[in-house]
């Protein structure tokens, strides 16, 4: 098994036979996978919960005004959201505001001086965007980004935008232990699983 944490967001919207799809592509072997549907009814976003959840909640992480009802109904102990930094002067991007309560959080920054800001308990953040994004064209890389800063960071950071079969083999060898993806595994409907593998042969998952 490789220690390299390979995480998926969803589509904004619903599609035909997404939940078999998702399904999948955990049983494949993801780490995790973000339920963000702001474009789903609130009903079409419980449901996919309900349906997930029994077998793969710890891998779920949900985000939206409702994240923090559902982990604790469905049992999937991971939200993502914003959260206050540590100087006490705003909170970072990724959503409303999630508090503790038991769950585990995970939140979303731009830059490394915000993610230097990040409070320490966090399970990762996305830092974005490593590379030219795919699912929000002409929304370019911050060349900045790719290339961790020295010294001790508060949470893993994961790296969004642009990541893919072409691209992830930059971030293994600048030392990264975490990616997450959209645009790229839902490209070609029905090869999710097949890219899935791609990249964990490239990260060394066996």
């Amino acid at each position: 098994m490789s220690n390299f944490l390979l995480t998926v967001l969803s589509r904004p919207g619903p599609f035909p036979g997404e939940a078999d799809c998702m399904e999948a592509l955990l049983a494949a072997g993801l780490g995790r996978l973000h339920l963000r549907k702001p474009e789903a009814a609130a009903d079409e976003l419980e449901m996919l919960v309900a349906r997930l959840a029994p077998r793969w909640g710890e891998r779920l992480v949900l985000h939206g005004p409702r994240s923090r009802e559902l982990a604790l109904r469905y049992g999937a102990p991971n939200v993502h959201g914003a959260v206050g930094y540590t100087d006490g002067l705003g909170y970072s991007g990724g959503g409303p505001a999630v508090d503790g309560d038991g769950l585990l959080r995970s939140t979303s920054v731009h830059g490394w001086e915000e993610f230097s800001r990040l409070p320490d308990g966090l399970a990762y953040a996305f830092i974005s965007p490593l590379f030219d994004s795919i699912s929000k064209r002409g929304y370019p890389a911050n060349a900045g980004l790719l290339k961790q800063p020295e010294g001790r960071l508060p949470c893993l950071p994961v790296g969004l935008g642009g990541v893919s079969g072409e691209t992830i083999g930059l971030m293994v060898e600048q030392g990264w232990k975490g990616a997450a993806m959209l645009g790229w595994i839902w490209e070609e409907r029905g090869k999710e699983v097949r890219r899935l593998e791609q990249l964990q042969k490239i990260i060394g998952y066996e």
